[in-house]
């Protein structure tokens, strides 16, 4: 996300200021509840121009069925480009298995021998800032009211409760800042993912 940010947008943003959170506390209540509003889980990394400002974030989505990203399977990688004239585009490839990985290295092998560098074409020609001050509208399954406590909602709208897995979820506005101040975040016993209709707005 860091390559693409600089290549796509020419801001140069340390990893370590990216909000990064996968998909280690998934759960089986999880995959159900997502199916049965007929969408998929899928980690997805996402770079967001809003307005003069850049929003780079990875978490794990609901994506809906009329998503382009719905069907990527197995070994498959996929990116989703909006442009200002060029509307979307979307390229599918395989990201995983032997014969992807060794092209891949020899093409960095092959590359070495010619003295190839990476450019930055569009670095310092652009206005935009990085921030972390954007609203999200996130799924988050928790076991105690504790756990929804470290969780600084700015609203919430959708509340559940199951008396047989003992899992609740909540669906609301939460602050990107806000879930990186939580601390050990990827320890606790929750699992946050991005609603399907990818709300994101600046703060």
């Amino acid at each position: 996300l860091c390559i693409v940010a600089a290549h796509a947008f020419g801001l140069r943003v340390p990893q370590q200021e990216i909000f990064n959170y996968g998909i280690t506390t998934i759960s089986p209540f999880d995959i159900r509840i997502a199916r049965e509003k007929t969408y998929k889980l899928k980690l997805v990394a996402q770079a967001l121009k809003i307005k003069d400002k850049l929003v780079l974030f990875v978490l794990p989505m609901m994506v809906p069925k009329h998503s382009l990203l719905y069907n990527v399977e197995d070994e498959y990688n996929a990116v989703l480009v909006e442009g200002v004239f060029s509307d979307k585009q979307f390229f599918e490839g395989k990201g995983a298995g032997s014969y992807p990985t060794g092209s891949a290295v020899l093409s960095d092998i092959s590359a070495t021998t010619y003295d190839y560098k990476y450019e930055y074409k569009k670095e310092n020609q652009q206005s935009l800032t990085f921030t972390n001050e954007a609203v999200l509208e996130v799924y988050l399954r928790y076991a105690d009211e504790a756990t929804l406590k470290k969780f600084d909602f700015i609203s919430i709208h959708e509340r559940h409760s199951e008396e047989d897995t003992g899992f609740c979820y909540v669906g609301g506005y939460i602050k990107l800042s806000s879930l990186m101040a939580i601390p050990h975040l990827a320890q606790l016993d929750a699992f946050v993912a991005l609603t399907p209709r990818c709300d994101v707005r600046l703060a």
